[in-house]
């Protein structure tokens, strides 16, 4: 079977370095049922026009390369072959739906819930959705693949100080839900710290696996190539589909390894986290220890918020995370207006900075979009720097 799309959740089959797979070669179907975080081969038999989620994020490699991959939309039709992963999905703007109760025997037709290619069972079944019959697995040295078995990333350390906390600062972007601003914030605030001259690498800590955050954040684009040299990665690259229903040691074991990874490879770290940080898997990440203590070092939780109603998350943040007030900043939608920005710090104490303006009066950033929050960011981390020393 040589698949039409590859999935993006599926890249492990390519980038990890334990992997033997390439793209030109064929798959012959592993009959054993595919278990959740599996990658599974199958076809689409069911392609409804007025399906929320209609297309498949692919992978390819860029020809003529050995480390580069285009990465593109493409619309699913019936017959369509395709590589996924089963996982499960919570999405309060989209589809929803949980993994299988058990593996996915050849034959079963599963329901996609992402772009990124996760299938699982959805959660309203009154909801149009193209459907995949599962062909079989993919066998990887005996086994049924899985996406564990194949991290792109290795076990990293990184530079710590006598604490055992990260010296490289860390920005966590979370926000009220989907939607509000995360990316964005995280995109301009990126770009406009590169622009300074500061290397600057970035994690998506939870969701549901798809690659168009880490290339808009890394590239400035939502599709597009990437290389072997990106500076972006998410629970996928350390083999997982999705955290949706994964158990929480689990989840914040990924994250602590994503996050020592962007360490290494960089002078600060953006970290995301899909949805509200009072979420399931957001919740895991947020709350452990060893984040809560990198953040009270040298750290800064940006809120990305929509509407003055959703600053409410702001509240929780510190009655249930204990993020102090200076290591606090409120940004998104809701931050792009100067009345907005005046309300919000009325109602939570908590500054609000757009992430998209530019700084005209900074050398730093050169007028880049979202020089401001990242001039702000450099002030807020040589404060925290001589505030330790």
């Amino acid at each position: 079977m040589k698949p039409d799309l590859f999935a993006s959740t599926t890249r492990g089959l390519f980038l990890s370095p334990e992997s033997p797979f390439t793209f030109e070669g064929e798959f012959t179907p592993d009959p054993r049922p595919v278990p959740s975080n599996g990658i599974a081969l199958g076809e689409v038999v069911v392609a409804p026009k007025n399906a929320p989620i209609d297309r498949l994020e692919s992978l390819e490699v860029l020809r003529g390369t050995q480390d580069a991959w285009n990465t593109g939309e493409i619309k699913l039709r019936e017959k369509m072959n395709v590589a996924v992963a089963i996982g499960g999905r919570y999405a309060n703007r989209s589809i929803s739906g949980r993994e299988p109760d058990s593996p996915a025997e050849p034959g079963a037709v599963l329901d996609l819930l992402n772009v990124g290619g996760v299938c699982g069972i959805r959660a309203n079944p009154e909801t149009p959705c193209v459907k995949i019959e599962v062909k079989g697995g993919v066998s990887l040295r005996g086994e049924s693949a899985q996406l564990s078995h194949l991290p792109v990333i290795p076990d990293t350390r990184c530079p710590v100080d006598e604490e055992g906390i990260p010296c490289a600062p860390i920005i966590l972007v979370t926000g009220s839900e989907m939607d509000v601003g995360k990316t964005t914030c995280a995109s301009s605030l990126a770009s406009a710290l590169h622009s300074s001259g500061i290397h600057v690498s970035y994690v998506k800590l939870t969701g549901t696996g798809r690659m168009r955050d880490l290339m808009q954040v890394n590239y400035g684009r939502p599709l597009g190539f990437f290389d072997s040299a990106r500076l972006g990665w998410d629970f996928v690259d350390a083999g997982l589909a999705s955290t949706c229903g994964v158990p929480g040691h689990r989840v914040r074991r990924c994250a602590q390894n994503l996050l020592r990874h962007a360490c290494a490879k960089a002078e600060i770290v953006i970290a995301e986290l899909a949805d509200s940080p009072s979420s399931d898997a957001s919740l895991h990440v947020a709350s452990d220890p060893w984040v809560r203590d990198w953040l009270a070092r040298r750290g800064l939780l940006i809120c990305a918020c929509d509407t003055l109603e959703s600053t409410l998350i702001v509240h929780w943040i510190r009655s249930h995370l204990g993020v102090d007030e200076e290591n606090m900043l409120i940004s998104g939608r809701l931050a792009n207006e100067a009345h907005a920005r005046e309300e919000a710090y009325r109602m939570t104490g908590i500054r609000a900075l757009s992430c998209i303006a530019p700084n005209p009066t900074s050398l730093a950033t050169d007028n880049a979009v979202g020089g401001a929050i990242a001039d702000w960011v450099i002030k807020h981390f040589m404060r925290q720097r001589k505030s330790v020393f």
